[in-house]
This record gives structure tokens, C-alpha cells and sequence, in this order.
């Protein structure tokens, strides 16, 4: 009963660290929601789950956006596995920021319990399990891609190991439900970290058939097989419009692989997006993708498993050094440069022959792996350190590592929600049906303004020309170019033969004045085919009407 209470203090001060983390967030869970471009595209995305699942779940991926082409949801994340977790959460408020906050929290809080149940399980030191919590809850890593839901959701991979732990030790169908369940929740949340999974899961399984092999049973293995594949099986329908997709072009160029690649360097940087003491006199990582550095707390734990780790648990050991080793050679991208000598990685295999990495468009990514692996050494460094020197010197140790893992304010990062859009909510509240195309649509980089008019579209989720992704197609641009002038009757002939459209959204106060006026006197000219139906301030609504439709 009381290891019971033990652990609900542990599960309680995870949430009251991420609370802290993460504030003021709570306060604003409601209503917050940033206006950068990934996250007004994730919450786009959780909303247009909530919308079609219920109604039409076989057109998951054929989503509102870019329209009229198919599997528009497979651009970019489906962030399924997420949808599952907070769903309760949309069905009883119908609220899709404080659904979206809801995952944000949760990630944080699970991460630190998931990681706090697989160290308790390998080490049996809740001390340790505590500091290896901190550490996976708190990295700088996260802080990088706050904005980023996909990439914060990571938690379910100690839950994955802790189950698959348990399982080799007492063989019970339970546990291998639970890797099943953790599985499907970490492959359907993030399509990066499903590969990742998939490798971490491959290299445990060689080093448990070469050092572990005690655990094993025939039984074992054929439960685990089973398991494996029936959670392929249904990964498989969310693989399929990412494959027909694959088919229609998209993958991620080699030079993009390269320079979204990690260095060593970054490994011992420190984050711009914490404050360590130590920042002070050490060169920051001002790039996201790069911020690696783990800590120096975490390092030195992690150090001192690598040396006394063997003696409590070997299989865990060995995996988590191994694990670690890869993600980091395999994080420096296909290749390493050095003076003009270009030298192959193990990575430029990986593009170039193995299924999905050439969908992977930032190799650093796969540093989250090195990040479990180093929390996992921790904690078994901090277990042989608390054996030794007791409560005073964890309570002490947790202190130094949250006085590592401080964090600048994350006022800017949770305002208010992007207001509504007048004009999107008159096409909700008229029941109109039709093709949506915003004005002013936009051009190259500035493509990530869409993402707004996609966040707003929820107001009714009618098929919208616009769209904002991690890939776009070809074809786009060339429509984009063509209403660069419009309306003209050449743009708008080939915009009805390319995208038939029902409705023009135009937002007047988002473009230059010169185009404004330009685009005014145009809708005017035609306005017999093209008659303004609504009008307030700087938002307008015009319907295109073929002969024959009534007035």
C-alpha cells in the first residue's frame, strides 16, 4: 500500500513539474493556441478528425485542404494516435484548443511517468526512476519543438519498453497488450517516431536474442511475433495514402536531409530555449532542430550507468548504450564533411534503401532515441549513487537537475487562439456548400499564411483550394501563379476547370493596398457572375454563379 502512495507522489510531482514548465498554460488551456504555422496546422488537423470521423471515417485522409486533390491529410501528420488520447476531451467540450492543450500537457506528465515506471522496473530505486523522469520529461529537446504536437508526443516509448520488460520477466498477456497499446499510441502519433520505433524495437531485439536470451521462450517469441505483426496490420491503413503519395512525388530531397542534419557540436551546446547556469559562458543553440544537448546532469548520470549499469540490469544496458550510439551516428545525416572530403554515413543507406527514412526530412530527429537511452543509463547511474549516499543526496539530486531544466517564459508561446473568421462563420451559419478559395493566396515561403485560413475553415470544413503542409504538390504553384492577377477571365477559366470553386473568401486588410484596389475594381467588373453575398469591414464573400443558378 504504501509503494502505492510512493508512486501516486511520483505521478503527481511529473504533472506539478510540467505544470511549471509549461506555464502559464494551464490558466489558458481553453483558449490558447499559437499562431505559428505548425500549430495552427496540427490543431487544424485534430479538428478535422473530429469532424469527418464521425461521419465519413473512410475519408480521413482525403481532408478540406488543397482541393480537389486526394489523401491531402497524408501532406503531413494525421496525428491519430493523439486524436485517441484527448477525443473525450473534444466530445465534451467541443473545444479544439484545450483538446490541443490537453496533448500538449499530457506529453510532458506521461513522459516523465512512463520513464519513471521503466527505470522503477530495471533498477527498483524510485529515487533513480525519479531522476530519469525528470530528464526525459524536462530535455531541452521538447522546449525546441513546443509549437511542434507530433514531435512532443514521445511519451509512450518508455511505456512501450516497460511493458516489453515485464513481459520477458512474467509472460503475462496483459504486458503484451500493453506493448500493443503503447505501440499503436507512439507509431500512430508520429510518423517519424514510428520509424524510430521500429529501429529501437529491432536493436532490442537483437541485443535480447545475443545477451538475454535467458528471457526468452518459444512462447514468448511466438506471442511477440504475433504481436508485431498485428500491430503492423493496423498501422497499415495509415501507411497506404503516405505509399500513393510517395507514388505522386513526395519524398525529402538529399540536400534538405543534409542540412537538417545534426554535428557532434550539438550534442554539447546548450539550448537557447532553457537556462542552464552554465549558458552564460557556453555558445547557445539558437536552431531547434539542433538543440541536443540532454544536459549536464543527465551526461554525468549517464556516465556513471555506463561504468555500474551492467551489474543491476545487462539486457537494458547494453540496448540503451547501443540505442544511444545509434541515434547519434545515424542523427549526422548521410554524410560528414570535412575540409572538400565528403565521408558516407551510415544514414545515406538508410535514405536510400530502407522504408521511410527518405520520407524523413530531419535525420537530428532521431536523437529523441539517444535522449531515451541516456535517461535510462541515468537512472541506473543514480540508483548505484542513492545506494550509496541515500535520501539527502537524491532530494539534492532532483534539485539540481530542475534548477538545470529551467525554463525562459512561455507567455509568447500560449496566447489567445487566432480569432474567427467573420466571414468563414457566415458560410457555417448559411449551410453554404462549395469549394472555399481565401484571397490573397500565397506565394513560396509565405505559403505558411495558409495555415491560417486552414485553422479558420473549421468553422464549416468545405473543401478549400488553399492549403499549408509539410509538402505540397507541383500543380499547386501553378495555380497560384495563374491569380496572381486575379480575377481575369483566363484566371478564372483555368480556376474553374482546375479547382471548381463556389466561393471567394477575400481578407482585404491581408494585402498590399495597391492589390487591394486592383482586386476590388475586378470583383466589381464582375459582378454579375461573381456578386458579393457578404460584407463586413475588410472581409468579403463573393459566389460564383453559372448561367442558369438562381439569384
Amino acid at each position: 500500500m504504501r509503494s502505492r502512495r510512493v508512486d501516486a507522489a511520483a505521478w503527481g510531482y511529473f504533472f506539478l513539474v510540467s505544470l511549471w514548465l509549461t506555464w502559464p498554460l494551464l490558466p489558458r488551456m481553453t483558449t490558447a493556441l499559437s499562431s505559428s504555422p505548425d500549430s495552427l496546422l496540427n490543431a487544424w488537423a485534430l479538428g478535422w478528425s473530429f469532424h469527418i470521423l464521425p461521419r465519413d471515417p473512410l475519408s480521413l485522409f482525403d481532408a478540406n485542404i488543397f482541393f480537389p486533390r486526394p489523401d491531402t491529410l497524408a501532406y503531413s501528420e494525421h496525428l491519430f494516435g493523439i486524436i485517441l488520447l484527448v477525443w473525450p476531451i473534444f466530445a465534451v467540450t467541443g473545444n479544439v484548443p484545450l483538446a490541443y492543450n490537453v496533448a500538449v500537457l499530457s506529453s510532458f506528465a506521461l513522459s516523465g511517468i512512463g520513464m519513471y515506471l521503466l527505470v522503477r522496473e530495471i533498477t527498483g530505486c524510485r529515487w533513480a526512476a525519479l531522476a530519469s523522469g525528470t530528464i526525459f520529461l524536462a530535455a531541452p529537446y521538447r522546449f525546441g519543438h513546443v509549437l511542434q504536437l507530433q514531435l512532443l508526443t514521445l511519451q509512450w516509448f518508455p511505456f512501450v519498453f516497460w511493458s516489453a520488460l515485464r513481459f520477458l520477466r512474467e509472460g503475462r498477456s496483459r504486458q503484451l497488450a500493453g506493448i500493443a497499446v503503447f505501440s499503436l499510441l507512439q507509431a500512430l502519433s508520429c510518423n517519424y517516431y514510428m520509424v524510430y520505433l521500429s529501429l529501437a524495437v529491432i536493436l532490442f531485439g537483437l541485443v535480447l536474442a545475443v545477451y538475454g536470451r535467458e528471457h526468452l521462450s518459444r512462447r514468448k517469441v511466438v506471442l511477440l511475433s504475433l504481436g508485431a505483426a498485428s500491430v503492423t496490420a493496423l498501422c497499415l491503413p495509415f501507411l497506404l495514402p503516405y505509399a500513393r503519395n510517395r507514388e505522386r512525388g513526395f519524398y525529402r530531397r538529399y540536400e534538405d536531409v543534409v542540412y537538417y542534419s545534426a554535428s557532434a557540436r550539438d550534442y554539447f551546446t546548450p539550448s537557447r530555449f532553457n537556462r542552464p547556469p552554465y549558458a552564460r559562458w557556453l555558445p547557445s543553440q539558437t536552431r531547434s532542430e539542433r538543440a541536443l544537448l540532454p544536459g549536464l546532469g543527465a551526461f554525468a548520470l549517464a556516465l556513471v550507468g555506463v561504468f555500474v549499469g551492467r551489474g543491476r540490469d545487462r539486457l537494458f544496458w547494453l540496448f540503451c548504450i547501443v540505442l544511444s550510439a545509434t541515434a547519434v551516428v545515424l542523427s549526422l545525416g548521410p554524410e560528414l564533411r570535412w575540409g572538400d572530403a565528403v565521408l558516407p554515413l551510415p544514414y545515406r543507406f538508410f535514405y536510400r534503401h530502407l522504408p521511410g527514412f527518405d520520407s524523413i526530412r530531419v535525420p537530428a530527429r532521431i536523437s529523441v532515441l539517444a535522449l531515451f537511452g541516456i535517461a535510462v543509463l541515468a537512472g541506473l547511474g543514480a540508483a548505484a549513487l542513492v545506494s550509496r549516499w541515500k535520501t539527502p543526496f537524491a532530494i539534492g539530486l532532483l534539485g539540481l537537475l530542475l534548477f538545470e531544466y529551467r525554463t525562459y517564459s512561455l507567455e509568447s508561446t500560449f496566447p489567445e487562439a487566432p480569432a474567427a473568421s467573420t466571414a468563414q462563420l457566415w458560410l457555417a451559419q448559411e449551410k453554404a456548400k462549395g469549394a472555399v478559395l481565401v484571397l490573397p493566396i500565397y506565394e513560396g515561403q509565405e505559403i505558411i499564411h495558409e495555415s491560417l485560413a486552414m485553422y479558420q475553415s473549421m468553422a464549416h470544413f468545405q473543401p478549400l483550394v488553399n492549403g499549408y503542409s509539410g509538402w505540397w504538390p507541383n500543380d499547386y504553384w501553378e495555380l497560384v501563379g495563374r491569380l496572381r492577377h486575379f480575377p481575369t477571365a483566363r484566371s478564372l477559366r483555368f480556376l474553374l476547370e482546375r479547382a471548381p470553386v463556389r466561393y471567394i473568401v477575400v481578407h482585404y486588410d491581408r494585402m498590399p493596398e495597391l492589390r487591394r484596389r486592383e482586386l476590388e475594381r475586378g470583383m466589381e467588373r464582375y459582378r454579375e457572375s461573381m456578386p458579393v453575398v457578404f460584407r463586413r469591414g475588410d472581409e468579403a464573400v463573393y459566389e460564383i454563379r453559372k448561367p442558369g443558378d438562381p439569384s
